[in-house]
């Protein structure tokens, strides 16, 4: 399974490498994305507020969809601590961004996780945007594939969390 990762890996990676102007395009997506996510989850915030649209209840659900996924993605990473692909005891990729720090958490993706729980938030508010966030999620996680941050599997790990704390929450 790993030789078959960096197999894929290494092929999109040398895409990239050959193209200069595509490897800043992706890592200012991946930028842009994850960024984009908090701003528009502080809109919802100030949507709710100023526009007096929600009730208690509602600012109860857009508060804990996101806070939840991020604390089972926490937990989950410390139980599971599996290295980053780049990672001395991960596949030995050469990723196309380095990232200081930690090396083993890598899987649930983090990013994955709060980005779908986000959308996830929206959905019950303005189904088009949310639907619209869920896709640039998917964009957010092949941008962390292609930088080379996970696996696969732990963004498909992400997003599962993030939706599931979504269903759970609104259907409460």
């Amino acid at each position: 399974m790993s030789y078959h990762y960096k197999a894929i890996y290494n092929k999109s990676a040398g895409f990239y490498n050959a193209h200069s102007g595509a490897k800043t395009v992706l890592k200012v997506a991946n930028g842009v994305l994850t960024y984009g996510f908090f701003v528009a989850y502080l809109g919802l915030w100030l949507y709710g507020i100023f526009l007096g649209k929600f009730d208690v209840r509602d600012y109860a659900r857009i508060f804990f969809v996101p806070v939840l996924a991020l604390t089972v993605v926490s937990a989950a990473r410390l139980a599971i601590s599996r290295p980053r692909p780049y990672s001395k005891d991960g596949a030995g990729i050469t990723p196309l961004v380095v990232r200081s720090g930690r090396d083993g958490d890598s899987c649930p993706s983090r990013h994955l996780a709060c980005a779908t729980a986000i959308a996830m938030t929206f959905l019950p508010y303005n189904p088009i945007l949310g639907s619209l966030m869920l896709l640039f999620s998917l964009a957010l996680g092949y941008t962390r594939f292609a930088l080379g941050m996970h696996y696969p599997s732990d963004l498909l790990a992400g997003i599962g969390v993030g939706t599931h704390v979504g269903v759970f929450i609104f259907l409460l």
